[in-house]
């Protein structure tokens, strides 16, 4: 991947991040795209869990699992025997 995509790469995926945490925190955070609120489903909410435009215009589905799936698979390079 070239330098300059993977880094504009890791840049978005930091900004969706920041925008996740801030809406699971409870703050008003406006949609990137629109500037609709952005909305929230939790753990217990009936839904899978999100953060989600009303418009469809941005959404992040969220999975929290207890496992991690890179340690299941033998593949944690920092726990090599």
């Amino acid at each position: 991947m070239d330098k300059d995509l993977n880094k504009k790469f890791i840049m978005e995926v930091r900004e969706m991040q920041y925008i996740c945490d801030r809406a699971m925190r409870g703050e008003e955070v406006n949609c990137p795209e629109c500037g609709e609120k952005l909305l929230y489903y939790g753990l217990n909410s009936g839904k899978h869990p999100a953060v989600y435009c009303p418009n469809n215009d941005f959404k992040v589905l969220m999975d929290f699992k207890e496992e991690n799936i890179i340690e299941k698979l033998g593949l944690d390079k920092s726990k090599k025997k």
